[in-house]
């Protein structure tokens, strides 16, 4: 069980590494990260809605734009989740779609927990 300390911690590591990489100010840094939990949600709404209809060219690009979203923040683990998804759909393979969209809407969410801490103990 990671503890409070240790999800502000593992934020804090990612947003430092990232902040350096791209030499961007905080304010910048938290509204994009803000636009992206704001944005992959509504995203997500979509993908878990289009996996019923096993509509794999839709499949695919959603699951796109989450790993590229992803992948730019350095939200490694939800960018890997997406990367199976759309690589599936792209493949119009049988897959377990619903259980790995789950397992990348867990980790979303784990991510979203994260920042959202890491904001409170920051005053943001």
């Amino acid at each position: 069980m990671t503890t409070k300390e240790e999800k502000i911690q593992k934020f804090e590591q990612v947003f430092t590494d990232l902040k350096g990489t791209l030499h961007l100010s905080d304010e910048i840094m938290i509204r994009l990260n803000n636009k992206f939990f704001e944005s992959v949600s509504l995203t997500l709404i979509q993908l878990n809605k289009v996996i019923a209809t096993s509509d794999y060219e839709v499949i695919e690009m959603l699951a796109h734009s989450i790993k590229g979203s992803a992948g730019s923040l350095c939200y490694a683990e939800i960018s890997d989740f997406a990367e199976g998804l759309e690589k599936h759909a792209h493949l119009k393979e049988e897959y377990a779609y619903q259980e790995s969209f789950n397992e990348l809407l867990e980790e979303f969410n784990r991510a979203e927990e994260c920042y959202v801490l890491w904001k409170e103990k920051q005053g943001f």
